[in-house]
């Protein structure tokens, strides 16, 4: 017999359903409007005890921190930031002191690329996501995806660290120095934090992502010059495999063979966090496994993880609208319902761009009934009790993976992630450096 529970939650999803339409996925945020972030001086609190306001949505459980830093390594203060609500979740966060002006900026970046790399706080394969904890209080659509806004995909040479990442243009690739990070002195503040999420590949593969990113840089002049077979996809309702009827095997030998410029005509445009899933997916290949790959692309592919589903429809699956339930469900219990009102509750939205309100506004509909969902387990419905409304809930959009799925995949148990969250790097000011090196004398897991 359906739970009493769900039958409000399923009339709201019959009532509402038929407005989705084509909304833009709710978790992931358009690269070419990611412009509203980041503050003059950098991160900061006027709470004596945080570095950082980061509510419950925007950190991750305690428990899920498990990933050793060599702290003695890197010379940056490390310290645990309580999210603004609760204890029991928060960020582990490295801070780092920057100067005004973008070649400052700039420089910062450049040496924490250098050093954090030399120490293995940045390996090869690492997820990094453009985090933007002023979303905080908006609207429910980027609380919904954790206030990240961008993937991007880091490689090392020489021991030191760089970013790759789509519309692989001069405003995102380069040492975390390009305007995307570091701002451009005008339209462009940059950001001031970063998320560090490791995918569980091998040592080999690290290898094989260097080998397949160098051949992609050496031909990318003509990969995205004349040709424009990489360029940057703004349908992000729409991954690649869907738009060309593939599957995502497919999808990622194509790639390689774009890369080894085999294929020079097939067109495979790619948002953010697709061109690094993929990449990823690829650096278990070799160039001859890719060459000589049949139409049903090469045997090699493997994913990180699969795409997600919206909401999880058994526990197998995880869904990549549930990063704020996975810190919810780590509070105490009896205040989750006050909780789940902060997240999808619209406060202060004029500090959302016009394209992030844009969106915000867009997917409206479909916070009413998710907002439910998350009661509903809060409450303490299973993944199998709320089955019938994740199929209603996520069968209007195909899988994907958007930037915070990578966050999301770090955040459950141990056994069944496919990432883990590393540490997020916060650019801060003199006083907040003074501030970060104390509260780093506290415990720090």
């Amino acid at each position: 017999m359906l739970s009493s529970k769900l039958r409000p939650l399923l009339l709201l999803l019959a009532l509402d359903y038929a407005a989705l339409g084509c909304a833009t996925d709710p978790d992931e945020a358009p690269d070419q409007l990611d412009q509203d972030g980041g503050k003059g001086d950098g991160i900061s609190s006027d709470d004596p005890t945080r570095l950082l306001d980061a509510p419950f949505y925007f950190s991750v459980p305690k428990a899920a921190v498990t990933t050793t830093l060599n702290r003695a390594a890197y010379p940056y203060p490390t310290l645990w930031n309580d999210s603004t609500e609760a204890k029991e979740v928060g960020l582990r966060v490295i801070a780092i002191k920057q100067g005004i002006g973008v070649e400052a900026r700039k420089t910062a970046r450049r040496e924490m690329a250098t050093k954090l790399a030399r120490a293995g706080v940045l390996q090869d394969g690492d997820i990094v996501l453009t985090f933007r904890p002023e979303l905080a209080g908006t609207m429910a659509y980027p609380h919904i995806q954790m206030g990240t806004t961008h993937a991007g995909l880091v490689y090392t040479e020489g021991g030191v660290a760089y970013n790759i990442d789509s519309p692989l243009d001069s405003q995102y690739v380069g040492q975390f120095d390009s305007s995307h990070y570091a701002g451009n002195g005008g339209d462009d503040a940059g950001t001031d934090a970063m998320h560090i999420v490791r995918p569980r590949i091998t040592d080999a593969r690290r290898t094989q992502l260097r080998e397949w990113v160098g051949d992609l840089k050496s031909g990318l002049a003509r990969i995205n010059g004349a040709r424009q077979q990489i360029k940057f996809q703004s349908d992000y309702l729409v991954p690649s495999y869907v738009s060309k009827q593939m599957t995502t095997r497919q999808t990622v030998t194509t790639l390689g063979k774009i890369i080894l410029e085999v294929d020079t005509t097939t067109k495979l445009p790619m948002y953010c966090s697709e061109f690094a899933w993929h990449m990823l997916a690829l650096s278990s290949c070799t160039d001859a496994e890719i060459r000589n790959a049949p139409a049903e692309g090469a045997s090699c592919v493997d994913e990180v993880f699969a795409p997600m589903p919206l909401v999880a429809k058994n526990a197998d699956e995880t869904g990549m609208a549930e990063g704020p339930l996975v810190s919810l469900m780590a509070t105490p219990a009896a205040g989750r319902e006050a909780l789940i009102a902060k997240v999808f509750t619209t406060g202060n939205a004029t500090r959302l761009s016009s394209g992030h309100r844009a969106v915000s506004e867009q997917v409206a509909p479909l916070m009413g009934p998710l907002s439910q969902f998350y009661g509903a387990r809060a409450q303490g419905l299973s993944v199998e009790d709320t089955a019938p409304v994740a199929e209603m809930l996520s069968a209007n959009m195909p899988n994907n993976y958007s930037p915070t799925t990578f966050l999301v995949q770090a955040m459950g148990d141990t056994s069944k992630r496919a990432t883990d969250y590393v540490v997020t790097v916060a650019f801060v000011n003199g006083a907040g450096y003074a501030k970060a090196q104390t509260l780093a004398q506290n415990p720090v897991p």
